[in-house]
Protein backbone atom coordinates (compact mmCIF):
# COMPACT_ATOMS: atom_id res chain seq x y z
CA UNK A 1 0.00 0.00 0.00
CA UNK A 2 1.27 3.30 -0.63
CA UNK A 3 1.86 5.40 2.15
CA UNK A 4 2.13 9.55 3.04
CA UNK A 5 4.48 11.01 5.43
CA UNK A 6 3.07 14.62 7.42
CA UNK A 7 5.48 15.43 9.19
CA UNK A 8 4.08 17.14 12.18
CA UNK A 9 5.33 20.16 14.21
CA UNK A 10 4.86 20.17 18.08
CA UNK A 11 4.92 23.32 19.97
CA UNK A 12 4.29 23.34 23.69
CA UNK A 13 3.10 19.82 23.56
CA UNK A 14 0.59 20.31 21.03
CA UNK A 15 0.23 19.89 17.24
CA UNK A 16 0.65 23.79 15.38
CA UNK A 17 -2.36 24.59 13.44
CA UNK A 18 -0.22 24.49 10.19
CA UNK A 19 0.53 20.52 10.75
CA UNK A 20 -3.16 19.79 11.67
CA UNK A 21 -3.98 21.13 7.96
CA UNK A 22 -1.10 19.54 6.61
CA UNK A 23 -1.98 16.34 8.12
CA UNK A 24 -5.77 16.89 6.96
CA UNK A 25 -4.47 17.49 3.39
CA UNK A 26 -2.97 14.12 3.80
CA UNK A 27 -5.73 12.50 5.09
CA UNK A 28 -8.08 13.98 2.10
CA UNK A 29 -5.67 13.11 -0.50
CA UNK A 30 -5.13 9.10 0.84
CA UNK A 31 -8.59 8.22 1.35
CA UNK A 32 -8.75 9.36 -2.38
CA UNK A 33 -5.46 7.30 -3.33
CA UNK A 34 -5.52 4.65 -0.68
CA UNK A 35 -2.86 5.22 1.50
CA UNK A 36 -1.51 4.98 4.60
CA UNK A 37 -0.63 8.47 6.55
CA UNK A 38 2.29 8.06 8.69
CA UNK A 39 2.19 11.03 10.88
CA UNK A 40 6.17 11.91 12.05
CA UNK A 41 7.59 14.12 15.17
CA UNK A 42 10.58 14.41 15.96
CA UNK A 43 10.81 16.26 19.69
CA UNK A 44 13.45 16.87 22.70
CA UNK A 45 12.67 14.58 26.05
CA UNK A 46 9.26 14.35 26.76
CA UNK A 47 7.07 12.23 29.69
CA UNK A 48 5.11 9.37 28.57
CA UNK A 49 1.95 11.45 29.58
CA UNK A 50 2.27 14.34 26.62
CA UNK A 51 3.46 11.18 24.51
CA UNK A 52 0.02 9.36 25.13
CA UNK A 53 -2.27 13.17 24.72
CA UNK A 54 -0.05 13.57 21.71
CA UNK A 55 -0.77 10.55 20.30
CA UNK A 56 -4.76 10.62 20.75
CA UNK A 57 -4.94 14.64 18.75
CA UNK A 58 -2.38 13.43 16.21
CA UNK A 59 -4.82 10.20 15.55
CA UNK A 60 -7.66 12.62 15.60
CA UNK A 61 -6.08 14.74 13.08
CA UNK A 62 -6.16 12.36 10.29
CA UNK A 63 -3.00 10.28 11.09
CA UNK A 64 -3.53 6.39 10.29
CA UNK A 65 0.00 5.64 12.21
CA UNK A 66 1.99 7.62 14.40
CA UNK A 67 6.13 7.57 14.33
CA UNK A 68 7.93 9.10 17.36
CA UNK A 69 11.25 10.16 17.68
CA UNK A 70 12.23 11.83 21.12
CA UNK A 71 15.63 13.17 21.95
CA UNK A 72 17.66 15.69 22.99
CA UNK A 73 19.58 16.15 19.56
CA UNK A 74 15.63 16.89 18.46
CA UNK A 75 14.76 19.85 20.75
CA UNK A 76 16.20 22.87 18.78
CA UNK A 77 15.08 24.47 15.68
CA UNK A 78 15.05 21.68 13.01
CA UNK A 79 18.07 21.69 10.65
CA UNK A 80 19.29 18.76 8.25
CA UNK A 81 22.05 18.23 10.67
CA UNK A 82 19.95 16.99 13.63
CA UNK A 83 16.73 15.82 11.74
CA UNK A 84 18.00 14.58 8.42
CA UNK A 85 19.17 11.50 8.96
CA UNK A 86 15.89 10.50 10.69
CA UNK A 87 13.87 11.82 8.15
CA UNK A 88 15.95 9.88 5.28
CA UNK A 89 15.83 6.74 7.62
CA UNK A 90 11.88 7.09 7.55
CA UNK A 91 12.30 7.28 3.74
CA UNK A 92 14.26 4.91 2.96
CA UNK A 93 11.79 2.25 5.85
CA UNK A 94 8.11 3.41 3.74
CA UNK A 95 9.37 4.86 0.52
CA UNK A 96 6.11 7.33 0.63
CA UNK A 97 4.91 8.81 -2.80
CA UNK A 98 4.41 11.97 -0.50
CA UNK A 99 5.87 13.99 2.05
CA UNK A 100 4.15 17.08 3.35
CA UNK A 101 5.33 19.69 5.22
CA UNK A 102 3.63 22.59 7.15
CA UNK A 103 4.34 25.38 5.60
CA UNK A 104 7.14 27.50 7.92
CA UNK A 105 10.52 26.80 9.32
CA UNK A 106 11.02 22.88 9.19
CA UNK A 107 9.82 22.79 5.67
CA UNK A 108 11.97 24.99 3.51
CA UNK A 109 15.05 23.61 5.80
CA UNK A 110 14.19 19.68 5.85
CA UNK A 111 12.71 19.26 2.39
CA UNK A 112 15.16 20.21 -0.16
CA UNK A 113 17.93 17.97 1.29
CA UNK A 114 14.97 15.31 1.88
CA UNK A 115 13.91 15.47 -1.83
CA UNK A 116 17.23 15.45 -2.95
CA UNK A 117 18.37 11.95 -0.58
CA UNK A 118 15.08 10.30 -1.91
CA UNK A 119 15.18 11.21 -5.98
CA UNK A 120 12.33 13.27 -5.26
CA UNK A 121 10.51 16.13 -6.63
CA UNK A 122 10.11 19.31 -4.30
CA UNK A 123 7.45 21.24 -4.63
CA UNK A 124 6.37 24.37 -2.46
CA UNK A 125 2.62 24.16 -3.03
CA UNK A 126 -0.32 25.85 -2.46
CA UNK A 127 -3.22 23.02 -2.93
CA UNK A 128 -3.44 19.96 -3.47
CA UNK A 129 -6.13 18.45 -5.68
CA UNK A 130 -7.18 15.17 -6.55
CA UNK A 131 -8.15 14.08 -10.09
CA UNK A 132 -11.07 11.44 -9.80
CA UNK A 133 -10.72 8.16 -10.90
CA UNK A 134 -12.00 6.66 -14.28
CA UNK A 135 -12.53 3.51 -16.10
CA UNK A 136 -9.16 3.84 -18.09
CA UNK A 137 -6.74 5.59 -14.84
CA UNK A 138 -6.56 5.53 -10.78
CA UNK A 139 -6.81 8.77 -8.84
CA UNK A 140 -3.89 10.74 -8.99
CA UNK A 141 -2.59 13.55 -6.91
CA UNK A 142 -2.58 17.11 -8.73
CA UNK A 143 -0.09 19.78 -6.72
CA UNK A 144 -0.95 23.48 -7.23
CA UNK A 145 2.52 24.90 -6.82
CA UNK A 146 2.88 28.66 -5.35
CA UNK A 147 3.41 31.31 -7.60
CA UNK A 148 6.88 32.37 -8.79
CA UNK A 149 8.36 35.99 -8.78
CA UNK A 150 6.21 36.31 -12.24
CA UNK A 151 3.16 35.67 -10.36
CA UNK A 152 3.14 32.62 -12.56
CA UNK A 153 1.35 29.02 -10.96
CA UNK A 154 2.78 25.86 -12.02
CA UNK A 155 0.46 22.61 -11.58
CA UNK A 156 2.58 19.20 -11.38
CA UNK A 157 0.89 15.60 -11.59
CA UNK A 158 2.76 13.13 -9.48
CA UNK A 159 1.88 10.56 -11.97
CA UNK A 160 3.56 12.46 -14.34
CA UNK A 161 6.87 13.23 -12.93
CA UNK A 162 6.95 9.60 -12.23
CA UNK A 163 8.58 10.12 -8.81
CA UNK A 164 7.96 10.46 -5.50
CA UNK A 165 7.47 14.74 -3.73
CA UNK A 166 8.34 16.37 -0.72
CA UNK A 167 5.97 19.62 -0.63
CA UNK A 168 5.78 22.23 2.20
CA UNK A 169 2.06 23.29 2.36
CA UNK A 170 0.85 26.61 2.63
CA UNK A 171 -1.42 26.87 6.32
CA UNK A 172 -5.15 26.65 5.70
CA UNK A 173 -8.30 25.93 7.71
CA UNK A 174 -8.37 22.10 9.29
CA UNK A 175 -11.50 20.24 10.34
CA UNK A 176 -11.76 19.56 13.77
CA UNK A 177 -11.84 15.36 14.06
CA UNK A 178 -10.88 13.33 11.04
CA UNK A 179 -10.26 9.98 12.67
CA UNK A 180 -9.59 8.21 15.59
CA UNK A 181 -7.53 8.92 18.70
CA UNK A 182 -4.85 6.93 18.36
CA UNK A 183 -3.90 5.22 21.37
CA UNK A 184 -0.04 4.26 20.58
CA UNK A 185 2.76 5.45 18.40
CA UNK A 186 5.87 3.66 17.57
CA UNK A 187 9.21 5.05 18.66
CA UNK A 188 12.05 5.41 17.04
CA UNK A 189 15.75 5.41 17.44
CA UNK A 190 17.85 8.41 17.72
CA UNK A 191 20.40 8.48 15.76
CA UNK A 192 18.98 6.28 12.95
CA UNK A 193 20.61 2.67 12.93
CA UNK A 194 22.50 2.84 9.68
CA UNK A 195 21.51 1.04 6.48
CA UNK A 196 23.33 -1.80 5.29
CA UNK A 197 25.33 -1.12 1.92
CA UNK A 198 23.73 -2.43 -1.20
CA UNK A 199 24.55 -5.75 -2.27
CA UNK A 200 26.68 -6.59 -4.95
Amino acid sequence: MASIIAYTEILHAAMTAPSRFALAEARRVADDLGATVYALLALGPTIPDELAALAGEVGTAGADRILCCSDEALQGPPSDATHGPLLAAVAERLRPILVLFPEGEAGPKLGPPLAERMNAAFLPCSALEIQAATDLEPAQVIVRCQADDHGEERVVSLREIEKPAVATLRAGTAPLALGEPASEMEMLLYPPPTPPPPRE
